[in-house]
């Protein structure tokens, strides 16, 4: 198949970088904010058109009428500025992830060592045991892919299958030592631990997200809802922050602010270095002063400063 070929299936053909603009222009995207001469390096140098062009969602689109489909009010100066807090916003948040693994293997490992009865080895012999063969054979994968990296390898090959909880939960992804964290919350019947486990989930999308430079705050608009529940102790931290039913309801329906508060909420919890929280102190501020610099520029989409007024604040609180 040609790339003639793929951009007919597509009906969306590849442009050059002045055809993107020409594009945007028709959409009713204006230049006042952002010149076009500064698109144009923007496009060409800094980002690409189809990441750059997520964040238009935030923004409501004219419905009839000689302009209908326009854009309202959005100028290439928004989307550039958008594209710049959600990069603090990523730069903030995947610290803070990291950390928040580290804790948690942290507090697993005191609780494997202070446990009497447990002698390290035989909770990974378990929990390996418990998996079904499809799940077995991923965190066995997973290991095996290590065996010659440059970082791990020694550790994969020197154990050779007979693992202690220490070394197994550094070769694992973090999802298997999610897995791997409740199998022991239910073992010791830890039921803080289990809450801690549904946190981490949250965690690990939030970290996948940012690792890979995925656009975030496009999301933070209707339509993104969440089918996660929220745990009773988040909901009493928001409402401990001032932050009122109403606002807790509409901003915890929204699936990525809800995933972001939730992660806030476990680096509250977990994360207990003076160090670690010196640093990430020092990110939030950043970023809450960056994504408020240009707040004027919003006042069309509500949805989006509010979202960003919650998140600051929950940020400014916990963190």
């Amino acid at each position: 198949m040609t790339s003639d070929d793929a951009s007919m299936r597509t009906g969306k053909p590849k442009l050059t970088v002045d055809e993107q603009i020409g594009h945007l222009r028709s959409k009713g995207v204006t230049f006042d904010l952002c010149p076009e001469e500064d698109a144009r390096e923007t496009l060409s140098d800094k980002t690409y058109y189809f990441k750059l062009a997520a964040y238009r969602v935030l923004f409501d689109k004219r419905v009839g009428g000689e302009r209908d489909g326009e854009y309202v009010g959005l100028d290439f100066g928004h989307l550039r500025d958008l594209a710049a807090i959600d990069h603090m916003l990523r730069y903030t948040l995947l610290p803070m992830t990291l950390d928040i693994e580290h804790f948690a293997k942290a507090k697993l490992m005191h609780e494997v060592t202070e446990r009497v009865g447990e002698d390290g080895y035989s909770i990974v012999v378990d929990y390996l045991a418990s998996l079904p063969k499809k799940s077995l054979d991923i965190r066995n994968g997973e290991i095996r892919r290590l065996e010659n990296d440059r970082y791990s390898g020694d550790l994969a090959r020197r154990y050779d299958g007979s693992y202690p909880a220490w070394v197994f939960a550094e070769l694992i992804s973090f999802g298997g030592f999610i897995d791997f964290y409740r199998f022991c919350a239910l073992r010791w019947d830890d039921r803080e631990m289990r809450k801690e486990h549904y946190l981490l989930k949250q965690v690990k999308a939030v970290r996948n997200a940012c690792a890979h430079s995925t656009a975030i705050v496009n999301g933070f608009a209707p339509g993104t809802p969440s089918n996660v529940r929220t745990p009773n102790e988040v909901a009493r931290a928001l409402a401990d922050v001032g932050l009122n039913k109403r606002a807790r309801h509409s901003k915890m329906s929204n699936a990525r602010v809800q995933q972001i508060t939730m992660t806030a909420f476990a680096y509250r919890e977990l994360v207990k270095g003076t160090h670690s929280r010196e640093m990430c102190r020092t990110l939030v501020d950043a970023f809450i002063s960056r994504s408020e610099e240009h707040s004027d520029w919003y006042v069309r989409s509500d949805y989006f400063r509010s979202a960003l007024a919650f998140l600051n604040r929950v940020f400014d609180r916990w963190i």
